[in-house]
């Protein structure tokens, strides 16, 4: 309470831009068919007695969709109740980054950064927005983790135990939620080593730690998950992190990637060039100042215009190169300056820190896949590093250039946002939830939703493959176990098996996303016994020819 009244206004400008952002992006920032439907569709399923990595599969961990079951039970199923839950969620975020931000920097970098966050990451209308994302898991974890990150630098500070044992229950929740979350826990038990923390207190932490994955675990157990089904579940998901698939998939990123490696270069040389230009202007600014404060003003201003020319001028150069290289430029930076940081506890926790947790964007952050999940912590753990490290003697100036900076790609990504955004206009309506999208792409969806509302009654199980749950969530049908397909899961599961499980349950509705002219959709480059199922059970009744061909089966 005492942190919320220090900085009253600067929260209460946060939340005023959050407000306006929600206002202009609710309900545009949703994928029709990647992700989110099943963001949407678990929870529901759960709710309505469904036992998850039972009755229903799921690539992340439990919490997320056990505390968006519950809200489901309290507030119904809809597309409003879970873009409020992601909002209320997001904010929090940005509150959490802000404070991490005022451990070690004045009110207005700290501004600056976190309105970066909300405009480049939180509103976006690709699937890996904040507020209606790929992954809740993601997203709840990454909140937990930040205010993990918060009471453990004041932990470090100020060694008041409960702070420790807080940021290591948050390091738990985060993990309960996604993998990406439980290697950070390591950097906290690595600086608690340093610290020479007495073991009982090590021990407290890490059962601070487990206090979340062993309350998920027990309400998976108590409702009728067992533990053959919960290894082989573990089983499937490890077969899948280490398939070809996923390595194709993180190349350049988890994995090194010497194409990738050559456009982080670029991005670095980019981004040093743009830095060092605002920071000269800076310098001299601050020359011509000392002799005149009256030009002050003017000459900021001036600054702020060219800022502005040139995002508006590279916006589709910075949105692609200029954070690329941001995990591997800190890396290396920080290991020049090794033992200067080691002085600094705070600061060198909190580059380990962001480092472990965007660990899988290392050589290559991709901006609009995980990217932008990981490059909140990094670019802060970034901007401390220069700041306290390389910029010592000009921080006045170095601090300057930031909040530039951040202005400058906050304008561009708004701007470039709302490009795209105005172009969302034309309504996808159910008693579910409403969703906008462009002409084209709503009237196709619409058309599916009309098909499956006639041909189908709401007990009856529709199958849309490769992915595509929201039209369960938004039609009322039921999915299939196997709602979500994908080359490198299909061969976990073994198409054999999803067809004699097809052949048993016999679903309603198949509905077919695929292209002839593309492998990487089912039915054309894999998938061939399924659709040979298909084919011979089940009869076309709809084809709807878009950006690719959707085949709409009924069961003869």
């Amino acid at each position: 309470m005492e942190f919320v009244k220090k900085e009253f206004k600067q929260l209460l400008i946060l939340l005023i831009l959050f407000l306006i952002n929600i206002l202009l992006f609710k309900y545009k920032m949703v994928d029709l068919y990647i992700d989110f439907g099943k963001e949407m569709y678990i929870p529901k399923a759960i709710a309505r007695g469904g036992v998850l990595y039972k009755d229903v599969l799921a690539l992340f961990g439990p919490f997320a969709y056990l505390f968006n079951a519950a809200i489901v039970k309290l507030f119904g199923a809809s597309i409003k109740v879970f873009t409020a839950v992601g909002a209320v969620n997001a904010y929090l975020l940005l509150c959490g980054l802000y404070a991490l931000c005022r451990e070690f920097l004045q009110k207005l970098p700290a501004v600056a950064i976190t309105c970066f966050v909300l405009y480049f990451c939180c509103f976006n209308p690709d699937v890996m927005n904040f507020v209606t994302p790929y992954s809740y898991g993601m997203v709840y974890g990454l909140c937990a983790i930040i205010f993990a990150a918060v009471f453990f630098v004041k932990y470090l500070k100020s060694d008041k135990n409960i702070l420790l044992y807080l940021s290591s229950f948050l390091c738990g929740l985060a993990a309960s939620n996604k993998y990406e979350f439980v290697l950070p826990f390591f950097v906290v038990f690595v600086f608690l080593i340093i610290k020479r923390t007495n073991f009982l207190k090590v021990l407290k932490s890490a059962a601070c730690f487990m206090v979340m994955p062993i309350l998920c675990i027990s309400v998976l157990l108590l409702q009728g998950l067992s533990f053959s089904e919960l290894i082989g579940y573990l089983d499937i998901w490890f077969k899948f992190a280490n398939s070809a698939d996923m390595k194709a998939y993180y190349n350049g990123t988890f994995y090194f990637s010497f194409d990738y490696f050559l456009i982080a270069l670029k991005s670095f040389a980019f981004s040093f060039v743009l830095l060092s230009l605002l920071y000269w202007l800076n310098k001299g600014i601050e020359t011509v100042c000392k002799n005149n404060k009256n030009k002050t003003a003017a000459l900021y201003a001036v600054l702020l215009i060219v800022c502005l020319a040139l995002g508006i001028l590279y916006s589709q150069v910075l949105i692609n190169f200029v954070f690329y290289s941001v995990a591997m430029v800190l890396f290396v930076l920080a290991a020049l300056k090794i033992k200067e940081l080691c002085k600094n506890l705070p600061v060198f926790f909190l580059c380990l820190f962001s480092l472990a947790v965007g660990i899988k964007s290392f050589f290559f952050v991709q901006i609009n896949q995980y990217g932008r999940y990981f490059l909140p912590l990094l670019l802060l753990a970034l901007i401390l590093v220069l700041n306290e490290v390389y910029f010592q003697k000009a921080k006045e100036t170095f601090v300057k250039t930031v909040v530039f900076f951040l202005v400058l790609m906050s304008s561009v990504a708004f701007v470039s946002n709302i490009r795209i955004l105005t172009y969302l206009n034309t309504k996808i309506s159910t008693p579910y939830g409403t969703v906008y999208k462009d002409e084209i792409s709503a009237k196709v969806f619409n058309t599916m939703l009309e098909t499956v509302d006639k041909m189908t009654e709401p007990q009856d199980t529709v199958v849309v493959l490769q992915e595509g749950l929201l039209l369960n969530f938004l039609s009322g049908r039921k999915a299939d176990k196997y709602n979500y397909l994908i080359p490198s899961l299909l061969n976990l599961y073994g198409e054999d098996n999803v067809v004699r499980h097809f052949e048993k349950v016999k679903p309603e509705m198949f509905v077919i996303l695929t292209s002839p002219n593309d492998k990487a959709f089912i039915c054309n480059g894999w998938g061939y016994k399924i659709c040979g199922f298909v084919s011979k059970n089940y009869k076309l009744v709809q084809t709807i020819k878009a950006d690719n061909l959707i085949l709409i089966f009924k069961k003869i």
